[in-house]
């Protein structure tokens, strides 16, 4: 992620176009962006001029009406939007796609090491998005102890607004965990079964035992 950051012009940049990639016939005003990234409107809206004066994204307007008043009184209100979309036209978009898609190159143990305020992590397995596999039931599964899961939903939310793309996250604790492994659970193994990477294992021995 740094050294994409540094190739294009920032962190903040990266998200956006990943957004707007993953996304390629949505419209965003600049409020749905920053929301979507976690970013700062400022920011968004440099980073927004910076790709719409290269092409890489595009301009549109939009008029919503809504009703201003309650009951009889209520009249239509027309409101313009300004929004932005990705130029499908621009001649680097599937050079991009490979280049800010490829979650294969991240550094597993920095992802797991985001976690680890969460609780005691006993597994730690990356699949779906970050092996390439579109097929995996999730894209992160994790078994611990005193497992926040509050907390972790946060990580998530950052981890999918740097992505650009919703990570699907799967949280448990051991003891579900083990229950389901024993019971040949579909879900549980669905994902040891298939492809996957495990970042962290303090349980395989235990169970396999």
């Amino acid at each position: 992620m740094e050294l994409l950051a540094k190739l294009l012009g920032g962190q903040e940049r990266v998200k956006i176009m990943r957004l707007f990639l993953h996304h390629d016939n949505a419209l965003f005003a600049v409020s749905d962006v920053a929301h979507k990234t976690k970013s700062k409107i400022a920011v968004v809206r440099k980073e927004l001029g910076v790709l719409l004066s290269i092409g890489f994204i595009e301009k549109k307007k939009n008029r919503t009406v809504t009703l201003v008043g309650k009951g009889k009184k209520a009249k239509p209100k027309v409101k313009e939007i300004v929004s932005y979309t990705l130029n499908n036209e621009f001649p680097h978009n599937e050079a991009l796609k490979d280049l800010l898609f490829d979650f294969g190159l991240l550094d597993k143990r920095e992802l797991a090491s985001r976690f680890k305020a969460i609780g005691r992590i006993k597994i730690f397995i990356v699949a779906g998005v970050f092996i390439g596999d579109p097929k995996s039931r999730v894209d992160i599964l994790i078994v611990g102890e005193n497992i926040k899961k509050q907390k972790a939903d946060k990580v998530i939310e950052g981890l999918s607004a740097e992505l650009g793309r919703e990570v699907v996250c799967s949280v448990m604790d051991v003891e579900e965990y083990e229950y389901r492994f024993k019971m040949y659970d579909k879900f549980v193994r669905d994902i040891v079964d298939l492809p996957h990477e495990t970042v962290i294992d303090k349980l395989s021995q235990k169970l396999l035992g």
